[in-house]
């Protein structure tokens, strides 16, 4: 009989103790189940914040874009209008649209300058050659006085003509390097902002 027991106790005791087993390991699951269930929940606010972050981000920089582009389409326009080798009836004086010109250029540099951050290195550089291009154009249709009656140019011929010069030279950058700067800096921000080109 002792045998009996012996056994009939170690079944018992095999049987408790598989199902202290198999309860304790329930046990187990259950407690990484919950802390599973916890860190996933973490992790999709942490993405969720992530991704609000990066969509005001884009909007700021989508916005940037915007208003930096507004400045230099107005920047190109005076260009255009003050280069131009005859101006137009009723148009404001050609001294008054340099003076224009002026404060657009500053106007645009300033923008950009504190915001050069939303914008990869090469795209700042193709902004820094768009504004240094600009102003060479500046410097040059500002050599000499702007206004062709001016009496300088009535007793010097020769400084007319270069005048004349540096205003043809002023021209041609304008029409061909800062258009096709700028059609550079078109196609970059179209794909910035997932425009198809």
């Amino acid at each position: 009989m002792a045998w009996q027991e012996v056994i009939n106790f170690l079944g018992g005791a095999t049987a408790i103790s598989l199902t202290v087993a198999f309860l304790g390991k329930k046990a187990i699951e259950a407690f990484l189940q919950g802390r599973i269930e916890s860190y996933k929940k973490n992790l999709e606010r942490i993405a969720s914040e992530n991704s609000i972050r990066f969509q005001r981000l884009h909007s700021e920089r989508a916005e940037i874009i915007k208003d930096f582009y507004e400045k230099l389409a107005v920047l190109d326009d005076t260009l255009y209008s003050t280069l131009r080798p005859f101006q137009a009836v009723g148009e404001p004086e050609l001294e008054e649209k340099v003076k224009e010109l002026s404060v657009q250029f500053n106007d645009l540099r300033e923008y950009f300058l504190p915001k050069r951050i939303f914008f990869e290195n090469d795209l700042c550089e193709l902004i820094d050659k768009i504004l240094e291009t600009a102003k060479g154009v500046f410097f040059d249709i500002t050599t000499f006085p702007v206004d062709i009656k001016d009496t300088h140019y009535k007793y010097d011929r020769g400084l007319l003509k270069e005048r004349h010069e540096f205003w043809e030279k002023a021209r041609n950058i304008h029409n061909n390097e800062i258009a096709s700067l700028k059609r550079d800096l078109e196609d970059e921000f179209r794909q910035i902002l997932g425009i198809k080109a």
